[in-house]
């Protein structure tokens, strides 16, 4: 696999081509050729990952400043269907954190959506970035595939990239969690149909470390009961932001062996700092 800037017209329109077979976008929401072209000439990047010929992967960042601090923005990272899994994401990423740690940047910030456990994995325990942001109905009218039936809440994710804690979770050192130590935010129990869902949420006083339970595969809870998916969003918002607010940070993603499923927690402690 080789992973490189874009250089001709055609792997631009390539790059157009891949944002829709990913996302399913409308024409409204490609990021077209013309942008990406400046962007790559401007301090921003955009990356491709080439399998021979074909274009399997894409992700494209620019330069961003916020509250005082100048930091870069990951803009969209997409692999083929089919090659999902096979750890071009991971790869590109690595490879931006090499362009950005080389332009003096410390910081990497992207979003993404908070019921997405597979992403949150790569985020969160491969890359080792932090969440502290949660942001409601971000793109209201979206037409990916992704966002379909539900409003589209994101995390912002924050990429320490020069950090001790981002070295060790590349490097494969990550920390084993402890999910008994951490007080349960949301309470569930088992539908009839077999489904996890949320019964109510509670955040306990005095509680340093809390977990917040989200579905393990949303895309297939989404085909099977929408209604149930909803309530994840509605229960898994209203813990976030209340979290957020008593400044706790989601530092880990635990999961643990269920019949037939899995469950999938995020770990939150109070004042966590990254080093």
């Amino acid at each position: 696999m080789d992973i490189r800037k874009l250089k001709t017209p055609e792997e631009y329109l390539e790059a157009e081509t891949l944002q829709r077979t990913v996302w399913n976008f409308p024409d409204r929401e490609i990021i077209p050729l013309n942008e990406l072209v400046i962007l790559q000439k401007h301090g921003g990047h955009v990356f491709g990952a080439f399998d021979g010929r074909v274009l399997a992967g894409f992700c494209f960042g620019i330069p961003a400043y916020r509250d005082g601090k100048a930091y870069h923005y990951s803009r969209m990272l997409g692999v083929l269907p089919g090659r999902q899994d096979s750890g071009i994401g991971y790869a590109m990423k690595l490879k931006q954190r090499e362009y950005v740690l080389k332009q003096g940047l410390d910081l990497v910030v992207w979003t993404f959506d908070p019921l997405q456990s597979r992403n949150a994995y790569l985020n969160i325990e491969k890359l080792g970035s932090v969440i502290r942001e949660y942001m409601v109905n971000l793109y209201p009218s979206s037409g990916s595939r992704f966002n379909e039936g539900l409003e589209s809440d994101r995390f912002t994710t924050e990429w320490w990239i020069a950090s001790k804690r981002v070295r060790d979770a590349i490097q494969g050192r990550r920390a084993k969690h402890d999910l008994d130590v951490f007080t349960p935010a949301i309470r569930t129990q088992v539908s009839e149909a077999g489904w996890r869902e949320p019964v109510d949420v509670v955040l306990k006083r005095g509680a340093k470390r809390i977990s917040v339970e989200i579905p393990d595969d949303i895309d297939a809870l989404k085909k099977d009961d929408l209604q149930l998916a909803q309530r994840w969003r509605k229960a898994t918002r209203e813990a976030f932001l209340a979290a957020f607010k008593k400044g706790y940070v989601v530092h880990g993603l635990a999961s643990i062996p269920e019949i037939g499923r899995r469950r999938s927690f995020y770990l939150l402690e109070e004042g966590y700092r990254v080093r």
